[in-house]
């Protein structure tokens, strides 16, 4: 058998090594509510997107255990319709694109099209983060093979409290898939500027929590962005290397090899059952003489089993900045956008990635890092409604404005005048304003929020 860290390069860097085509890849998942205040109704959903997949012509690939479709594809654009954990969150996955206008086109195609089926049952898909009725709507993940296993997997976190002494404060919103979207870009991305290109993002990663924060939690006020929490303090985040930034960063391509190495899996598949498990780093796993998982069949039971080297397929972090098995870096932090400015987080990437020199060079002496600042310590500082009270208003409108310059010269640099899509971004910047701090604002009138948030 192959080392983990062959295994890793083979999985995740030898793909790195062919010519890129520089494709974007953009998901953005978004709630769906219920206008009148009530739970959302499953019925309802499904059947806009049934009307949705039929409409557009999507081939239905995967179904739940009471037979109804819950993941479709379009053949010739590759764009997916998903319900991502429950029936309450819907996704949009588009296949690659050159250019944010034809990804725009496309999104705001399907959301008008499933928005005008949803608004007859007085329902919407709306840009929030977090889904403003998350305390009724129901918990249930969808009733899949895969989807049981992870449903599993999150609520065995309470008891691995209790019998491995974890030394790991969770939450105890297991459900929080279920009512909590993000937008997330992926970009390809070579061996060469690999680490160079994971190093400038992590160090824009605290600036991107006070222009993206979007997933407000009424018992949790102080945060303006609940996801990183949510990740960190669930079952995901029982090995840290699978969450949040790399640290160190790494400085070559054999440190993150070392790195994913260690990173935990959790869930495998044998005989047509999805198991879970407690989480192992990947290479101890490949050690194990055996495994003791769980599978799902009307109620979870024990299944012991071998590890194989084929298991890396069911590896997978969830950092901030995640090395997939595609050959692009994909950009998790970003909560859910207002859908009339979607675009905004592929925008902020697509343009960086483009000035990644001068990005690391203009943020590596500014107020963040010219003390030595640590770039999680950061975030979670700037996660923080008092976050102002960190750093100096004026200076930190002035570097978000110099990186958003830089963001729109890698744009128009493309040729395309996608820099249309920063001009929302300039205003946050301006008025140190992001969609959860203007949703705070108008607390008292959640209806407004919800309706703007869902305009195209």
């Amino acid at each position: 058998m192959k080392t983990a860290n062959e295994l890793i390069f083979d999985r995740f860097i030898s793909s790195l090594q062919k010519p890129r085509a520089n494709y974007i890849g953009i998901e953005i998942e978004m709630p769906i509510v219920n206008l009148t205040g009530e739970k959302t109704d499953k019925a309802v959903s499904i059947a806009a997107v049934q009307k949705a997949i039929e409409h557009f012509g999507f081939t239905p690939k995967k179904f739940d255990d009471d037979g109804i479709c819950h993941e479709a594809v379009c053949e010739d654009t590759c764009d997916i319709f998903s319900f991502d954990c429950s029936y309450n969150n819907f996704e949009i996955a588009l296949g690659r694109v050159r250019t944010l206008h034809e990804a725009q086109a496309r999104f705001k195609d399907y959301v008008s099209f499933i928005n005008e089926e949803l608004n007859q049952n007085q329902h919407t898909l709306s840009g929030l983060g977090v889904n403003p009725n998350y305390k009724i709507n129901d918990f249930n993940f969808v009733p899949s093979p895969r989807y049981r296993m992870l449903e599993g997997y999150l609520k065995k976190a309470e008891v691995w409290r209790h019998t491995r002494l974890i030394d790991h404060d969770f939450h105890h919103y297991y459900g929080y898939g279920t009512f909590s979207s993000a937008s997330q870009v992926q970009l390809d991305i070579n061996e060469e500027n690999l680490c160079s290109v994971i190093k400038a993002f992590s160090l824009v990663e605290p600036l991107k929590a006070v222009l993206f924060a979007n997933s407000y939690l009424p018992e949790m006020p102080e945060l303006l962005c609940v996801r990183d929490y949510f990740w960190e303090r669930s079952a995901h985040g029982i090995n840290p290397k699978n969450l949040g930034f790399f640290e160190p960063l790494p400085q070559s391509v054999g440190e993150i090899t070392d790195y994913l190495s260690r990173t935990s899996i959790f869930c495998a598949e044998r005989n047509g059952k999805y198991l879970f498990f407690y989480p192992i780093p990947f290479d101890e796993y490949l050690t194990r003489e055996s495994i003791e998982g769980e599978y799902y069949d009307g109620e979870y039971h024990p299944y012991c089993f071998t590890p194989k080297a084929e298991d890396i397929a069911y590896l997978r972090t969830y950092k901030q900045i995640d090395l997939t098995a595609r050959g692009t870096l994909e950009f998790r932090s970003a909560c859910t956008q207002p859908l009339s400015q979607a675009m905004t987080v592929a925008a902020f990437h697509l343009g960086l990635m483009n000035r990644v020199a001068e990005l690391t060079a203009l943020l590596s002496g500014s107020l963040l890092y010219r003390d030595g600042g640590d770039p999680d310590l950061l975030r979670r500082k700037m996660n923080r409604r008092d976050f102002l009270s960190f750093v100096n208003p004026d200076e930190l409108r002035m570097l978000l404005t110099e990186i958003l310059t830089l963001c729109t010269e890698g744009l128009r640099e493309r040729g395309y005048a996608e820099d249309i899509y920063l001009e929302p971004l300039f205003k946050r910047a301006e008025t140190l304003t992001s969609p959860s701090s203007y949703l705070l604002q108008n607390q008292n009138n959640i209806d407004k929020v919800i309706r703007e948030y869902a305009s195209l």
